[in-house]
């Protein structure tokens, strides 16, 4: 019977285990108009999404600042399915402040409806994105 309960109890415990530190380590915040990103550990998430009805080239444009080392991409949804884009600036970027971008795709004459900007930090760290602005040619 003892053996019963230390085994009940025991099947409990696992089930209140408070989540790890991993789980608990990546913060999401708004400030002023800026979208910030902060994980203590690797992270990479869809950060900022914009509903659009564009076709042709668009250019997303806006200003990151990164503390760490990491990657942004641009994905845009045609006919259902997503596509990427990525500037070679953007790739492995590390410690840079008030660095302007500007990520163009071309959807030939097919509508977007949707463009998502995808951060992705390698060893954790901090990333902001400000004045984010699409753009139609």
């Amino acid at each position: 019977m003892k053996a019963m309960i230390v085994g009940v109890l025991f099947l409990l415990f696992l089930n209140v285990v408070p989540a790890d530190a991993f789980d608990l380590a990546t913060e999401i915040s708004q400030n002023d108009g800026s979208v910030i990103l902060s994980s203590m550990g690797y992270a990479k998430l869809h950060l900022i999404k914009l509903d659009t009805h564009s076709k042709g080239i668009i250019n997303l444009k806006g200003t990151l600042s990164i503390d760490g080392k990491g990657n942004i991409v641009l994905w845009a949804k045609v006919d259902g399915r997503y596509y990427f884009s990525k500037a070679p600036r953007l790739n492995n970027i590390q410690d840079q402040k008030g660095v302007h971008f500007s990520i163009p795709f071309n959807s030939a004459e097919k509508t977007i409806t949707e463009v998502v900007l995808e951060v992705e930090l390698l060893q954790g760290g901090r990333v902001e994105i400000s004045d984010i602005s699409l753009h139609n040619r």
